[in-house]
């Protein structure tokens, strides 16, 4: 399934209209995953923006999924693996605090839910381990830590059984999805070496759709 930029961009345009991901997560970081996160999270970024006011900060880690059998990939058994992850140091100024972030974890596709199980997960224990620091350090008449909220943005979501999982109160009120797809493979414009061709077999599988409905449509008025 061959899928364009302009649906990427209309399909997130029209999730952060027609969801409350403004209204009720008003997330103030966003952290993309790589690589498939990175043009999905800047687009993510202008329609915020146009809601807040302000470009919110967007922070990029590195995630794979993992396979030991060189001949043949199945996601179903790979691993997750980090190849990049977040500065917490502040040595040079550029360290990451998680407190008090209302944080949007951005993917293009929850698929297996692998990578966004973990990424949350991992989130979640560094902001642990942040809390623990700041609490031994704090004094007396310093605010108390104030836990980040982390949120799952994704463009598709495919509609089958999940190997990973997130917490229910995260998919209950801070889980947002611009559309759910059938499990079929889905063919990115940043994967294409041939974008027109890319264009192309994605306005063929449009069409498609079209007179399908159509069809449906004609066949249920007779």
């Amino acid at each position: 399934m061959h899928i364009s930029y302009n649906e990427i961009h209309q399909a997130i345009a029209d999730c952060v209209e027609h969801t409350d991901v403004y209204e009720s997560f008003k997330p103030t970081l966003i952290i993309a995953i790589g690589s498939g996160g990175f043009i999905p999270a800047r687009m993510l970024r202008t329609f915020l923006k146009a809601k807040c006011g302000k470009s919110l900060p967007i922070q990029t880690i590195g995630l794979v999924l993992y396979d030991d059998n060189l001949d043949k990939y199945d996601p179903e058994t790979a691993v997750v693996r980090k190849t990049q992850w977040l500065n917490y140091s502040h040595g040079e100024g550029t360290g990451i605090s998680l407190q008090g972030h209302n944080i949007l974890i951005v993917d293009e596709v929850d698929d297996t839910r692998k990578t966004l199980s973990y990424a949350v997960a991992e989130l979640a224990k560094d902001a642990e381990k942040q809390r623990h620091d700041y609490e031994a350090k704090r004094k007396g008449d310093e605010p108390e830590w104030q836990p980040p909220k982390l949120g799952v943005f994704v463009v598709h979501n495919k509609l089958k059984d999940k190997e990973g999982a997130l917490p229910e109160d995260l998919l209950a009120s801070r889980y947002f999805k611009c559309m759910d797809v059938p499990d079929n493979w889905i063919v990115y414009p940043w994967d294409a070496l041939d974008i027109e061709a890319h264009q192309q077999r994605s306005d063929e599988r449009r069409a498609g759709e079209r007179a399908a409905k159509k069809s449906r449509v004609d066949g249920g008025d007779k």
